[in-house]
């Protein structure tokens, strides 16, 4: 059963409260990552001192019947970290596998069923409906999930808990969502089993410093999940967190933080608590390519930054400017040149046919690119509207979209003065000119390059071979 990884508890249990927690992600590409919300709802449930046990689906092994069986859960959560792939072209429904994991848990016990995850919470009524499960969780869950728990065992009242998702007669009902403070939420604890199957797939565990995003992308969900008032975290605890994370055999982490740069004291204060813990790691973000420094990255560089994805959209001023940007260019030119000059890797994710975008913008970007060197792009085609986004009200305003759509199945915006056709054609055949361009998915022969470096130890996303 090597899907099963159990967390083991300090002082008292509830023997009968237990809980599994299901992570359902089954997206591989370009790596499986690892379930880190998911182990902070279990820390923070270890903290309560209920049993808990985890079952990862992408494990090949996962082995359901038999956990139920044996350990006699009184609730499970499940997970859903992702909706959907987010291409326009022969899109993954990932949300699709949860609907036969509760029909099979129904028919092996009387568990209470409990949704929640980063994908659940953007559709919470539709998913509850859809699934029959008993209870959803929109947004962070920690704190939540723990008070349902126990209202449901003493049987109190729960129907006031923050972000609860539940039925009321026929309707649905969904609470208004609480942020955490920073010291509310519990440190994530990666137990051994679990951290050593995901090292073996892709070489690295992932941490998160800060919850919130106040950026006003036009099309991102980050906002809506974690709300817009960002939370550090104490910068020691996040320290420790990596020196326990370091026992279990990992040596290179992912800032998972929708945007790592939020401040730029943060981060250095991030990279100064790194150096003075003495970690020695290697470590990679999400960064906006807009409020660097020749010191600021020279400090990440000495504090192990080996990665930087930036998320720069497009090369066009005028579509960055449509996109709720609120960067040019030179932002990102200028920060693609103080990675590079700090021999930290970069890469650039792209958004190509978004609002404003025509021919021209596009051919705009491609020249534009020239200029950022040693790096590699990840372009992708067409907006994925998300209901709540600004996108989503600009689809209604330009009719693409009509009011009574539900958005579980994905629909993606592609603006009015040109068409994804147009879009994949000027892409591959820009991409013949500049292989360095990734369209669509990562050719096979690569993958399996990637993959044996990560099995002789090298470390890490590894999309900069994808540049030679």
């Amino acid at each position: 059963m090597g899907a099963l990884f159990e967390i083991v508890f300090k002082g008292r249990l509830l023997v009968h409260d237990r809980i599994i927690l299901i992570s359902n992600n089954r997206c591989i590409v370009p790596y499986p990552v690892f379930p880190l919300g998911l182990i902070h709802i279990a820390a923070a449930l270890n903290q309560a001192a209920y049993n808990v046990k985890i079952l990862d689906m992408l494990d090949p092994e996962s082995d359901i019947e038999t956990v139920v069986k044996t350990f006699k859960p009184r609730y499970i959560g499940i997970s859903q970290r992702n909706i959907d792939d987010l291409r326009i072209s022969n899109c993954r429904m990932f949300v699709k596998n949860i609907i036969p994991i509760v029909k099979k848990l129904r028919f092996l016990c009387n568990a209470t069923v409990i949704l929640g995850g980063s994908g659940y919470s953007l559709f919470p009524k539709e998913l509850l409906e859809l699934t029959g499960a008993d209870f959803g969780i929109q947004g962070e869950g920690e704190q939540a999930l723990v008070d349902l728990i126990r209202a449901l065992s003493e049987k109190t009242d729960f129907s006031n808990i923050a972000g609860l998702v539940y039925r009321r007669g026929r309707a649905i009902a969904v609470n208004k969502k609480n942020t955490l403070l920073p010291q509310a939420i519990a440190p994530a604890f990666r137990p051994p089993r679990l951290a050593k199957w995901y090292l073996t797939q892709s070489s690295m565990l992932n941490i998160q410093t800060q919850r919130g995003c106040p950026l006003k992308c036009c099309y991102c969900t980050y906002p809506l999940i974690e709300g817009r008032k960002v939370r550090r975290r104490d910068y020691k605890d996040i320290a420790a967190e990596l020196i326990e994370a370091k026992k279990r055999g990992c040596h290179y982490f992912f800032i998972v933080d929708s945007i790592f740069n939020t401040s730029a004291s943060h981060v250095a204060r991030f990279s100064e608590e790194i150096i003075a813990s003495k970690l020695n790691v290697s470590w990679g973000c999400f960064i906006r390519p807009r409020g660097l420094s020749a010191k600021l990255t020279e400090l990440m560089a000495r504090a192990g930054c080996r990665h930087i994805e930036f998320g720069s959209d497009s090369f066009c001023d005028r579509v960055l400017e449509a996109y709720g940007k609120h960067f040019t260019f030179n932002d990102i030119h200028h920060s693609n040149e103080l990675a590079r000059k700090a021999h930290i890797h970069c890469a650039h994710f792209l958004i190509i046919g978004g609002p404003g975008e025509n021919k021209k913008s596009v051919l705009e970007t491609f020249g534009n690119s020239k200029h950022l060197r040693k790096t590699v792009f990840f372009p992708f085609i067409g907006m994925r509207i998300y209901p709540g986004t600004v996108l989503h009200a600009i689809a209604l305003h330009e009719g693409t979209l009509r009011k009574e759509e539900v958005l579980l199945q994905p629909r993606f915006y592609v603006a009015p003065h040109i068409s994804r056709e147009a879009i994949a054609a000027l892409l591959y055949r820009f991409n013949r000119e500049r292989p360095n361009w990734i369209v669509g998915e990562i050719p096979s022969p690569l993958v399996n390059i990637m993959n044996r470096l990560r099995a002789h130890g090298v470390a890490g996303p590894l999309w900069e071979f994808l540049a030679r």
